[in-house]
């Protein structure tokens, strides 16, 4: 667009978390991250730009809560239509979804897509485990690449590690499926990420460790790609937004730097 500055309204609702904030990209460059006041359900939201004359302008909207945009102001715009080779699927939990990134750009799985320049959906659900009915037999999104990221919900309640044979059996179950439905994608698992409990709960970190160990067997039986979550996001609360288990947007900048130097 050559406009100088857009606007737009916008109405949320349904929010996972109450942050409202929206990211503009100028030609790829970060120029600004607007964040509303907690829980705004409408707003109207007016951006100047820097450049002058045509450039691309990308905006990132809240991606934990749902959002309708209109009365779009954006000057004389072009159209951009772009091919990638790549087509990205995101299935996991809530750190899938994107909690808790206040910037949307930053959302790891948002980071890789950009990364690649590559198409991408993410299909994150907070409180998800590995459930198989929750694939479509039917799905007509046709992804090169797979990144499954669960785990966390499914042991977290956990009390012993007799436990764990159930769970992992639903990770298999789950896993085997996958491959039935994508069969021609590239997989990649990514086992838990470090949370504080690890450190504080020693009982949990033996259920922890062990779970990881065996999953990343039943991933390798699949011909999948294992990617140890424990080494994406440092070991301190401080990268956390909650202090405990969901990545901060710090956080989700290590995640993402450290996914794409696991996979290239």
């Amino acid at each position: 667009t050559d406009a100088e500055e857009i606007s737009f309204a916008y109405k949320a609702c349904c929010f996972s978390r109450r942050y409202v904030g929206f990211d503009f990209y100028e030609d790829g460059i970060f120029r600004k991250h607007i964040e509303e006041a907690l829980d705004t359900k409408q707003s109207v939201i007016t951006h100047p730009l820097d450049k002058k004359g045509y450039k691309r302008v990308t905006v990132y909207i809240p991606n934990l809560s749902e959002i309708t945009m209109y009365d779009l102001n954006i000057g004389n715009f072009k159209p951009i239509e772009e091919n990638s080779e790549k087509k990205l699927l995101f299935l996991g939990d809530s750190i899938t979804q994107g909690m808790v990134a206040q910037s949307p750009s930053l959302a790891f799985t948002t980071q890789l897509a950009r990364a690649w320049k590559a198409e991408s959906l993410n299909r994150g659900v907070g409180g998800a485990r590995f459930e198989a009915d929750s694939l479509d037999d039917e799905d007509e999104y046709n992804p090169t690449h797979i990144f499954t990221a669960y785990g966390i919900n499914d042991i977290y309640h956990l009390e012993c590690v007799d436990e764990l044979p159930a769970v992992l059996n639903q990770a298999d179950i789950y896993l085997q499926k996958l491959k039935k439905i994508y069969n021609d994608a590239l997989v990649y698992v990514i086992t838990p990420i470090w949370c504080l409990r690890y450190d504080e709960d020693k009982y949990f970190a033996k259920i922890f460790d062990e779970y990881t160990g065996k999953l990343m067997k039943i991933v390798e039986k699949y011909g999948f790609t294992v990617v140890n979550g424990m080494n994406l996001v440092p070991h301190d609360t401080k990268y956390f937004q909650d202090h405990s288990v969901h990545p901060a947007d710090s956080g989700f900048n290590h995640y993402a730097e450290n996914l794409i130097k696991a996979i290239e």
